[in-house]
């Protein structure tokens, strides 16, 4: 019945039909690594794992949305259970539905992380009961009748998982990751120190500079569009994976259960300091301190008074996204920018969060949206391409639910993410390898743009989906200014070449 979701551990998307009375029940698992599209089509309801399943049908119509353009064009993907495509939904994480013959699907949620801070530990019983906790959740992703290994970036949370798959496996443990030649974003040195240290095997791919022969290979990939560039080196090292292994074991989950990302902190000291000197001031400053893109991100003043003088939450949504709501409007074409807000899914959901305090509502928020729509997306099309199983212990909604109900002091202060998870793994790991600057999964797509990719770029402005949907002339001024390094327009051109790609091949009825 309809409790079976809620007493599931693991990753799910399903239906069980009912021969005798003709319901049917439908599940996502509670983080949405899996997913589940459905649709209206006739009398019909459609239910598939991937979208594509449905523009193959004759008849099946591709209207663009309009509110979700402007959403993904802000965020990078569209958050809320709806698609870029009218008519086109998805199941949200944590939900289930009973259908009945005739009868449209009506989501509801069974899965809510309950963030009232319990009889906790202290912190340091927390850090015991965290490791012991995260080996165990380790220890029951490594069963498997097929060749298994895991991802080792060389940062916290693989590291961890790798070590612990150290501690529970009875044979070695391969490992692979993918490297960059721009040393700005290649990790490969540390994956290597730490594979040597423990007697972990590992094969890196390297990440040559040929992105363009990437892009055609992901346009296939992705039947709907999805705005984080970091989708290519994350199939390069599913691929190089898969030549080993069947299933993989990746540390996904780490910086939204355990407030791991820098804009926690950023966060963090922006409240602080808005409490202490009001809003008024950073208001005027605002007005007054020159915009200074060209600057270094830490010395960018403009946009931190900005913040400043905004909502909290507000001002979370604006430094997460990879373009500004005016940004947005201003790349939309007259007939379609009308007053889309494309922060609206994100407020809701952060407006109804059970969360008691700001920073745990940023997690809570992260944890519906952008770790669905974006990071879990990315990992389950790039894995299922080559028919990879990835695992995620870090998402076990053991770790999950028991995480929530921590103490926000447990996870995060001015200096530090991820406090009660790095202390964990400690005896593990050494602290100097904890306290290692925070590199990310990136790639050099700045450098990219004005180089491999600037046929791409300019063809995608030029495209049939830039002409019908976009501010075309405003496309080409800024694409002079990347090129001339006066401004770095890497996320919004990613998403054009995104959407120029998918179009061409999945969309040209939008």
């Amino acid at each position: 019945g309809k409790t079976l979701p809620s007493r599931l551990i693991g990753f799910f998307a399903f239906v069980l039909h009912d021969v005798k009375t003709g319901e049917s029940l439908v599940a996502r698992d509670p983080l949405g690594k899996k997913p589940f599209f459905y649709a209206e089509h006739g009398d019909d309801l459609l239910i598939a794992s991937e979208a594509r399943s449905f523009l193959v049908l004759d008849g099946f119509h591709r209207d663009l949305d309009p509110d979700a353009l402007a959403e993904f064009l802000a965020l990078r993907y569209v958050p809320g259970g709806r698609t870029i495509l009218n008519g086109v939904l998805e199941l949200p994480p944590g939900h289930l539905a009973v259908h009945r013959p005739g009868e449209s699907l009506r989501p509801e949620r069974y899965f809510e992380c309950s963030w009232k801070v319990g009889d906790a530990n202290d912190f340091e019983g927390a850090v015991t009961t965290l490791r012991d906790l995260f080996t165990t959740c380790v220890r029951d992703r490594l069963e498997a009748d097929v060749p298994l290994g895991a991802f080792l970036s060389g940062g916290v949370d693989s590291s961890g998982v790798v070590y612990a798959m150290l501690k529970t496996s009875t044979g070695r443990v391969h490992a692979v990751n993918v490297g960059f030649d721009d040393g700005r974003h290649d990790e490969s040195k540390f994956a290597r120190e730490f594979a040597d240290r423990h007697g972990v095997d590992l094969d890196i791919e390297r990440c040559e500079s040929k992105p363009e022969e990437q892009i055609a290979a992901l346009t296939e990939i992705l039947d709907l569009p999805l705005g984080d560039d970091s989708i290519l080196p994350t199939w390069l090292v599913c691929r190089a994976a898969r030549r080993h292994v069947t299933v993989a074991v990746s540390g996904d989950g780490g910086d939204e259960v355990f407030a791991g990302y820098r804009r926690y902190r950023f966060d963090f000291v922006e409240n602080r300091a808005r409490r202490w000197i009001g809003q008024t001031l950073p208001r005027v400053a605002a007005k007054v301190v020159p915009k200074g893109d060209w600057l270094p991100q830490p010395l960018r003043m403009k946009r931190t008074f900005e913040n400043l003088a905004r909502d909290p939450a507000e001002a979370y949504f604006r430094s997460v996204s990879a373009l500004l709501p005016e940004e947005v409007h201003g790349l939309l074409a007259p007939g379609i920018a009308g007053a889309v807000d494309p922060f609206r899914e994100l407020r809701r959901v952060y407006d109804a969060s059970p969360a008691p305090d700001h920073a745990s509502r940023l997690l809570d928020l992260d944890q519906k949206t952008y770790l669905p729509g974006d990071i879990l997306t990315k990992v389950d099309r790039a894995s299922m391409a080559v028919s990879l199983e990835v695992r995620s212990p870090l998402l076990d909604r053991r770790i999950v639910e028991w995480a929530a109900r921590l103490p926000i002091g447990y996870k995060l202060d001015a200096r530090s993410g991820k406090k009660v998870l790095k202390a964990a793994l400690e005896p593990w790991l050494g602290m100097e390898w904890l306290q290692r600057k925070k590199q990310g999964f990136t790639t050099p797509m700045d450098s990219w743009l004005r180089g491999p990719l600037a046929d791409v770029l300019h063809a995608s402005i030029r495209g049939s989906f830039a002409q019908r949907f976009l501010d075309q002339k405003r496309l080409e001024a800024m694409a002079v200014e990347h090129q001339q390094g006066r401004r770095d327009h890497r996320h919004a051109f990613w998403n054009v070449i995104v959407l120029h790609q998918w179009n061409e091949r999945w969309g040209k009825q939008a």
